[in-house]
Parts: C-alpha cells; structure tokens; sequence
C-alpha cells in the first residue's frame, strides 16, 4: 500500500498522521508474547507485583499502539503499567495527549531522543518515579529513520542510549526493502536521505541491528514475533 503523505517533514522522519490507517495497531499487539517475556525471572517476581511496570514507548505517533500495548500490558501482567510515550512530532504528541484514554498511566512528551537537551525532560520522569531503568523500552519501526537521518554511527549511539536505560529493549527494525522504498518516497517529493548510499549496514540490516544488540550490548534475544504484514518481526532483548 501506498503511504500518501503531502508533508516532506513526514516522509523524511516517518512521523505519518495516518500511519495507522495502513498499519494495523491492533494485529501488532497480537503478535506480542506473554507475560513471561515482558518480566524478569526474579526470586521476588511475586513481590514486583505491587510495583507499576514502566514502559519507554519511543517514537509513538499519535499514541493508538501506545494504547493498545497499555492495556494489552496490564490484563497480561495484572499490575500496573504506566507508559511515557515520545515523538519527535509535537502535531502527534498533541494528537495523542487529546485523545489519551488512560491520562493516569500513560503520558506524551514531544522529545527527540538523540538530543541530550530534549531528552532530560525522559530523565526527569525517571526521577520523578525513582527509576534507574524503565522494565521495557520499546521501539516500533523507528530503527529505520533513525539511521537514514544519522548514519549507522546514529543508529548504534540511539541503541546504546536506549539499552543503558532499558531491562527490557523491544526492537522492530525495517528490512532494507522499506529502506529502498523511503528513498524513493522521498526523491518524489523533491529531497533525498543525503546518507543513504554512505550506510554501511544495508541488505542485512536488521541481522547488523541484532549483532550489534549481542555481541557489542551483551544482550540475548528472547524472543522474535511472527513477521507482521510489511515483514518486520517485533524482537525482545533482555
């Protein structure tokens, strides 16, 4: 399906409006695993139950997966769960805080994660709530404008950052494929990703995202969805 889109701004970030209207938030969340894979294997774990679980939702659109995971969460792990969603988008931030169903435990912030100035208003809320790390930091297909707009040094600093602060680190990287597609989108409306024939990880990307996430993060994948729709699998570093 055709993403439509007249905003460049958009299709150089991702950061559609109608992004849900061609990617389902609901069959997404069906492909997320059990409780056993959202918490650690802990000799308290009955004990974690009275603690809220403290989510990361980064690049969360106008925050429809971000309601959904909310909920979906909270029957599976019968605790509470609280959500900070972030978007680099402010039009989509102020979507998703109009249209919050859960203000109490789930809240927006406008942030682009790999600026330190704009990313201390994340470590104010994990101060506030008295975190050293979220349980999960999640991260839906965003892997892709991340490196198309910083480099494959980008990418690995946005995945470093957000492992240091992650138990937890949910990824759903493109597959090169949507790479070809977003230059293309791009070059349509006139500009071009001027990085993109410097990547260095390219056909196998989503394989370089995971051996970085191993082998340089010392993480170990527990568990890997069944492919959605577009061919990207939801993958869980613990």
């Amino acid at each position: 399906m055709e993403i439509r889109n007249n905003d460049p701004g958009a299709v150089q970030y991702g950061n559609f409006f109608n992004y849900y209207q061609f990617s389902s938030a609901t069959e997404r969340v069906k492909l997320l695993p059990g409780a056993d894979i959202w918490l650690p294997v802990l000799d308290d774990a009955e004990s974690q139950r009275d603690k809220p679980y403290f989510i990361l939702d980064v690049g969360c659109n106008c925050g429809v997966l971000t309601q959904l995971m909310h909920k979906y969460l909270k029957e599976r792990l019968g605790r509470s769960v609280k959500v900070l969603g972030v978007d680099i988008d402010h039009r989509l931030i102020q979507r998703a805080t109009e249209e919050n169903e859960s203000p109490e435990d789930v809240s927006y912030a406008c942030v682009d994660v790999l600026d330190d100035d704009a990313f201390e208003s994340v470590k104010t809320y994990m101060e506030v709530n008295n975190l050293q790390k979220f349980d999960a930091i999640c991260c839906y297909s965003i892997t892709m404008w991340i490196h198309l707009n910083h480099h494959d040094q980008g990418l690995r600093f946005f995945l470093h950052k957000l492992s240091n602060l992650a138990e937890l680190l949910v990824v759903e990287p493109q597959p090169w494929k949507c790479y070809q597609k977003a230059e293309r989108r791009l070059k349509k409306a006139g500009e071009i990703f001027p990085l993109f024939l410097e990547l260095k990880w390219r056909s196998d990307v989503d394989l370089q995202i995971q051996k970085y996430l191993e082998e340089a993060l010392d993480r170990r994948k527990i568990f890997e969805s069944a492919p959605t729709k577009w061919q990207r699998k939801i993958c869980f570093y613990r």
